[in-house]
């Protein structure tokens, strides 16, 4: 960052900033300390109530499993022994019947109960006893009665010596379990070189506080030399006297690695986000202040060495801000007096050439604008002088213009006019030729259709001499009709005749067999006459009904060239008007060639007339628009 005032913002901003993450930082390290030790006090009090609630799991059971019992003594069904070895959970698990008179009646092997009495059991119990021999223990005694008489008791038990359930517990809620017996760990899950703590006592000042006054403590405590985070609950027997103490714990180790951990990530995000805080802020200074000014500096320096409109900024890459509205205004006055510096260079060089029309074309504002009035003065004075001149030469100029124009014209129109008239002429020439054409072709296509009519007239007697014919093979094919029916009415007869010959030769009998064979073959060839004479009759009617569609389209034909005929007389008649009319039409052609030929030498010699004044009309307008070429050489 080469700006100095850059640079000395960007340490400012960044000392404030260091200085506010730092503060941050261990405010943060120091409330996240204080909320570790609750947590982990807290911790250590959810464990303590789970355990106390174990305890209490554990004499629900032992009510349970004396219940089983007394029923089962009851009934006589079963051993005590097998019932007993279905019910208990753990090893210290023990149980035993007692008779009326207090002597063990059956006991488990482990049982070893020094201060039991049935005294005390009359109303039965459950809870925690400190018994001299088996220590402290979980009991839970019920009496039984026969004939309304103590005839006994049950007692069932569990040393709390007993480790397997507390290390299920810690497993559970990953806190460090203990039952202490007086002040001293009767079973624990603290490990000290490799073996559990069971025997070590707790501190004089918390005995004191649990012990003693039966007051729960929560706080931090030294446990074999390791910083713990504990809650101790005072221990109370069935008679309501403290006998010991549950204890749940947390090792300090892990949360003060913990707050060593977040310690270093606090410091590590907290040099990040100084970091990022540094860079945002230079990049904002970059942004907001330093280009800004770099910007303004450099407008500054340009207009000073006279230079204006060179400089372009972005206005996008500094903010909306004081600074960046002083370098846009700065920049708007620099575009703004290099707009004026222009104009006036612009106005200036066209005067320079002549052009006095020439106009400001910046709005000028405040004392710019007494420029604007000076070039208004400047070219209402010589656009009066110069108006005047440029008057009188316009006047010269329109003069000659118009005389010029007015032969120019003439000889224009005396051309156009000659040369219309050899259009014209070729034209009427053109159309001789083409008439006199017509004229032949009229009378030769006289002629064709002359030998048309002659062509249709044979056809016309070839056609009826068809029709003749065609009549001629009707009556004969008629005659050939007569004939096969004659031929098929003697086949008929002869028919008959056969058959009656047939029936005489069967009458003759054996004599008649010959004559009867002759009849025979009679019929057959009868037969066969009228069947030819049949097929015969059915060609010749087939026959007869084409010649009468051949005569009737005969006729037709006959009838359309006789139309034929009269519309070739006709035509003959209309090819015959336009030879004619052709023959007086090529006639008076030529008497308008010879008219058009008289007016053409006349035209000719108009046009040589006009062209001439068209000439010295033409040098007197050159002249005059060579004058005025030098007064418009000064525009106004």
């Amino acid at each position: 960052m080469n700006s100095r005032i850059g640079r000395k913002l960007l340490l400012e901003i960044t000392a404030c900033i260091i200085v506010a993450v730092v503060t941050v930082s261990t405010v943060t390290i120091m409330r996240s300390a204080s909320h570790s030790n609750s947590l982990m006090l807290t911790h250590a009090k959810v464990g303590i109530n789970s355990l106390m609630s174990s305890v209490k799991s554990q004499q629900d059971r032992l009510s349970d499993d004396i219940n089983i019992l007394e029923l089962t003594l009851k009934q006589g069904s079963m051993n005590p022994g097998d019932v007993w070895d279905s019910l208990k959970k753990t090893e210290s698990d023990f149980a035993a019947i007692i008779d009326a008179s207090g002597s063990v009646f059956w006991k488990s092997d482990n049982y070893d109960v020094a201060d039991f009495s049935m005294e005390a059991a009359e109303e039965g119990y459950t809870g925690i006893v400190d018994d001299t021999k088996a220590g402290l223990t979980i009991q839970s005694v019920k009496v039984f009665t026969d004939n309304e008489k103590t005839s006994g008791a049950v007692i069932v038990g569990m040393s709390l010596r007993e480790n397997s359930w507390l290390d299920e517990l810690k497993e559970e809620n990953d806190s460090e379990m203990t039952i202490f017996s007086g002040k001293t760990r009767y079973a624990t899950t603290v490990i000290s070189e490799g073996e559990r703590a069971v025997g070590t006592d707790m501190s004089d000042n918390v005995a004191e506080i649990v012990l003693e006054k039966g007051e729960p403590y929560t706080g931090t405590a030294s446990i074999l030399g390791q910083k713990h985070y504990v809650d101790y609950e005072p221990m109370k027997d069935i008679n309501d006297n403290v006998v010991g103490a549950y204890f749940s714990g947390l090792s300090s180790a892990e949360s003060d690695a913990l707050k060593r951990t977040m310690i270093i990530v606090n410091i590590l995000v907290s040099v990040g986000v100084a970091v990022v805080a540094v860079l945002v802020t230079g990049y904002v200074s970059l942004k907001y202040i330093v280009k800004p000014v770099k910007e303004a500096e450099k407008l500054a320096n340009d207009m000073s060495d006279g230079v204006f409109g060179t400089s372009a900024i972005d206005s996008s890459k500094f903010g909306n801000d004081e600074i960046g509205d002083f370098v846009r205004n700065l920049k708007s006055t620099e575009d703004k007096l290099s707009s004026y510096i222009t104009d006036i260079k612009q106005v200036l060089a066209k005067m320079a050439t002549g052009d006095f029309t020439a106009e400001p074309q910046v709005d000028y504002i405040g004392d710019f604008a007494e420029i604007r009035t000076s070039f208004k003065q400047i070219n209402a004075d010589l656009s009066e002088i110069i108006g005047e001149i440029s008057a009188t030469a316009n006047g010269i100029m329109t003069g000659s213009g118009q005389i010029s124009e007015g032969a120019q014209i003439l000889a224009d129109g005396t051309t156009k006019q000659a040369a219309s008239i050899e259009e014209l002429s070729a034209t009427i020439n053109e159309i001789t030729e083409k008439v006199g054409q017509n004229a032949k072709n009229a009378a030769e296509a006289g002629k064709i259709s002359s030998q048309s009519a002659d062509k249709i007239g044979v056809q016309n007697g070839e056609i009826q001499n068809m029709l003749s014919a065609m009549d001629e093979i009707k009556e004969k094919s008629d005659q050939i009709g007569n004939i096969i029916k004659a031929i098929d009415e003697i086949a008929f007869q002869t028919n008959i005749l056969s058959l009656n010959a047939a029936i005489e030769a069967a009458r003759a009998g054996e004599a008649g067999k010959g004559f009867a064979v002759v009849a025979d073959e009679v019929r057959t060839l009868a037969e066969k006459s009228a069947e030819s004479a049949k097929q015969t009759g059915d060609l010749i009617n087939a026959t007869i009904e084409a010649v009468g569609k051949g005569t009737l389209i005969a006729q037709s034909t006959a009838d359309t060239m006789k139309e034929v005929i009269e519309l070739s007389d006709r035509t003959n008649e209309y090819i015959g008007g336009i030879s004619t009319a052709s023959e007086l039409q090529a006639e008076a052609i030529k008497q308008v060639k010879i008219g058009i030929e008289q007016i053409s030498m006349v035209l000719q010699q108009n046009s040589a007339t006009a062209e001439q004044s068209a000439a010295s009309c033409a040098d007197l307008n050159d002249e005059s628009m060579h004058l005025q070429k030098q007064i418009d050489r000064l525009k106004v």
